[in-house]
């Protein structure tokens, strides 16, 4: 029943992922990429002909699943427990998350934190107008000049919300992705008086929507409605080529949701994220 994806598996995958496009959205825009079969890290389960649930664990440990059928979170459980790749950062939707932990929790890494996140979406009907001192110059593509400052930006961020340090780890990794990030055009910055004063990632996109991530405002420019500013911005153009804009964020962080739902954002659902240990070598 449980068994490696591959490429023959990709319109099955779909058609499973497609049943819950906002909680499936980084998942489909992997498979749709065509990786099954040529990246190792994806298992579904099919106790029959069709594939009721899939999970992926990527290189660096980021892992999703869909189940459609309670039944497997024991055995997909189980085969990622003996896999090579071991899971360091679960997410995704509680419905699907919470039940797979408590039959994984058994054999996993120590368990760093856990935490809910509403994940939230906006339309083009729900972007709200800027007041009248919104203007604060355009968000735009980040140049390969803005590398070192970029990323040190995203490091900060990274010690901020995750509570770990993935620059020290392993600074040049860290800096090549963000280098290729930047080529494919990515990240999104505002800039006064020539430094960054906000900068954000846009991450996984299927025909319906996409997603933001890696927010950031520095710590000395907060408060004065730079952050409100730029996602507003960002939303604006990215809604020209998608019907919706979607991110999720800690349900205790207040001001960040504050921020985005004065923007227009509302909540669509919640997440479970789960932070393991780095298993040691």
């Amino acid at each position: 029943m449980i068994r490696p994806l591959t490429s023959a598996d990709m319109a099955d995958a779909l058609e499973l992922l497609r049943a819950r496009p906002l909680q499936n959205l980084f998942l489909e825009y992997v498979v749709a990429s065509g990786v099954l079969g040529r990246v190792p890290g994806f298992v579904g389960w099919s106790p029959a002909r069709r594939l009721e649930a899939i999970a992926m664990v990527g290189p660096l440990g980021g892992t999703a699943l869909e189940v459609r059928d309670a039944n497997a979170f024991a055995p997909l459980a189980e085969a990622i427990s003996c896999a090579p790749l071991q899971p360091r950062h679960l997410v995704g939707s509680e419905d699907v998350t919470v039940p797979f932990f408590r039959e994984y929790e058994r054999s996993a890494a120590k368990l760093r934190w856990s935490r809910r996140e509403a994940v939230l979406a906006l339309g083009s009907r729900d972007l709200r107008a800027p007041g009248p001192a919104g203007g604060r110059g355009r968000v735009e593509t980040a140049r390969e000049s803005d590398l070192a400052e970029l990323t040190a930006n995203s490091a900060e961020q990274h010690r901020e919300d995750l509570g770990e340090d993935r620059e020290a780890a392993d600074e040049s990794a860290f800096r090549q992705r963000h280098a290729q990030d930047l080529r494919d055009g990515r990240w999104w910055v505002l800039r006064e008086r020539g430094r960054i004063v906000f900068q954000v990632h846009v991450g996984a996109a299927t025909p319906r929507a996409v997603q933001l991530g890696g927010v950031f405002v520095p710590a000395d420019l907060r408060g004065r409605g730079i952050a409100k500013s730029g996602v507003r911005a960002i939303c604006a153009k990215l809604l020209e080529r998608h019907e919706l804009v979607t991110l999720y964020c800690d349900e205790d962080n207040a001001a960040a949701l504050r921020v985005y739902e004065q923007v227009g954002f509302r909540v669509e659902f919640f997440n479970r994220s789960y932070l393991f240990e780095p298993l040691r070598p």
